[in-house]
């Protein structure tokens, strides 16, 4: 099924859409209970297998995109232009990530040394070397996830290793995504957009896509997936507000 050059794919929008809702939802959430207004105890499983079942599908969808537009930009400017495409969308993202740094560890006294803006930031950063080779991108990122299994564990204690989450991290950190596993995840993420994108063009006709469109509340939904970004910086600020609220009315 050939797309137009530049249009986007309404069911990868509403993915990330429903990806960025179950993340705002996570972090209200962590905010209750920062203040002391909910127990994570309600839950029949741990907080951090939901943060993790979270971001992977985040960042599965993010390699996916990284793969279509990689195509897409080889048929309009040549492989010359990706580097410097990349380069531009990789340290934009670093520099936000290190904005959230700031403002996390000025406003809480806490820290966000290396999260999930910083990890996305690198893993654009290096993914021309993949991108144009999907089946390396699957090995290597199945290397890169059974190796955190190996190396966590070091007894090394360096702030260094922190961005590969290799060694003991002794620091707490409110959102910690290290290299290792998660540049994992958005490498099987390239090879899986290689396969049902491959060229930046659909393979497999979305069942039901249809139907899912006029569901009530959908295109809110793919709306948000199409602006994740701010959603993401946004989000945190107004909904620790609203609690903080709630909590001196309390």
């Amino acid at each position: 099924m050939h797309n137009r050059p530049h249009s986007r794919f309404p069911e990868l929008d509403l993915l990330r859409g429903l990806s960025i809702i179950a993340m705002v939802l996570y972090h209200a959430f962590w905010d209750l209970y920062y203040f002391d207004l909910a127990s994570w105890d309600i839950f029949p499983f741990s907080p951090q297998i939901m943060a993790q079942i979270i971001g992977s599908s985040f960042l599965l969808i993010i390699g996916m995109c990284l793969s279509i537009s990689y195509a897409r930009t080889i048929r309009a400017i040549g492989f010359k232009g990706i580097w410097k495409k990349f380069i531009i969308r990789g340290c934009k993202l670093l520099s936000w990530g290190a904005v959230i740094t700031l403002v996390v560890y000025f406003a809480l006294d806490e820290y966000i040394l290396f999260g999930i803006l910083h990890l996305i930031g690198v893993c654009i950063l290096l993914s021309p070397l993949f991108l144009p080779r999907p089946n390396a991108a699957l090995a290597v990122g199945v290397a890169v996830i059974t190796a955190d299994y190996l190396l966590t564990n070091l007894s090394v204690r360096s702030l260094f290793l922190l961005p590969f989450g290799l060694g003991r991290i002794t620091i707490p950190m409110v959102d910690y995504y290290p290299l290792f596993p998660w540049f994992g995840v958005v490498l099987i993420g390239i090879w899986l957009g290689s396969v049902c994108y491959p060229h930046g063009e659909r393979r497999f006709p979305v069942l039901a896509l249809e139907s899912i469109n006029k569901l009530p509340g959908t295109q809110f939904v793919r709306f948000l997936g199409r602006h994740s970004l701010i959603v993401y910086l946004i989000h945190q600020p107004i909904v620790f507000g609203l609690v903080y609220l709630i909590h001196t009315l309390v």
